[in-house]
């Protein structure tokens, strides 16, 4: 079975960024593993940090749940981190080896949101990490993620090399967005999530609704139900 592996550096990124396509690829008979690197417990001003991560993971499960994914993974780093580690790189080459995904999804490099920024630097380090035979201390077999994804978020992409149909998906989309009903009920994400597929339909003139991607890496052409 292929497999796809999801990066967000918050609960809710996954479902924002690239929701749709991961349901897409999951009714194609794919298995999806989300990896929320933070909690989010930055994320309220009322409401204290233990608790708003409790509610995230909460949050972050059910979304994954309506999109179909098999699990989540809580690598727990602190929201609002400045740097990562050593740990959090091995962490995240321990992942790329255990599910040895065929799509790896990851923030843009052009979203300059600083833990987006950060976890994609962290991503694609352990990416290159997790291929070759380095790190004693990680397991697993050396593996390479044959397509590597960015999406957008809070910084649209001026230039994009992919841009996938939504349209049947984009309802079970929204509906794992509001799952993350501590982040919209103050900001509603859902409807600028839902404005950006609809604009990104029109404007690559591919559909009624779309998630555009960068293309980090592609080794034999992108999977079938992508192109």
């Amino acid at each position: 079975m292929a497999a796809i592996l999801a990066f967000g550096a918050h609960p809710d990124d996954i479902e924002f960024g690239c929701g749709g396509t991961v349901r897409k690829l999951i009714e194609k008979g794919w298995s999806a593993v989300h990896v929320c690197v933070t909690s989010g417990e930055a994320g309220s001003s009322s409401i204290d940090r233990a608790t708003l991560a409790a509610t995230r993971e909460q949050e972050a499960l059910r979304a994954a749940e309506v999109l179909g994914a098999e699990r989540v993974h809580f690598l727990r780093a602190a929201d609002g981190l400045t740097q990562y580690s050593r740990d959090h790189k091995i962490a995240v080459i321990n992942l790329i080896r255990e599910v040895r995904p065929d799509i790896l999804f990851v923030h843009a490099s052009s979203d300059h949101f600083p833990d987006h920024s950060l976890i994609h630097g962290l991503v694609m380090g352990a990416v290159a990490g997790a291929a070759g035979p380095w790190y004693q201390e990680s397991i697993g077999e050396p593996h390479l993620a044959g397509t590597i994804l960015g999406y957008e978020v809070w910084h649209p992409l001026n230039t994009f090399q992919l841009s996938v149909d939504i349209t049947t998906t984009v309802e079970r989309k929204l509906a794992a967005l509001r799952c993350h009903q501590s982040q919209i009920e103050a900001t509603h994400y859902d409807e600028a999530s839902l404005g950006l597929a609809r604009y990104r339909g029109v404007m690559s003139f591919s559909s009624t609704y779309a998630e555009v991607f960068e293309v980090l890496r592609t080794s034999l052409g992108l999977p079938e139900g992508l192109a």
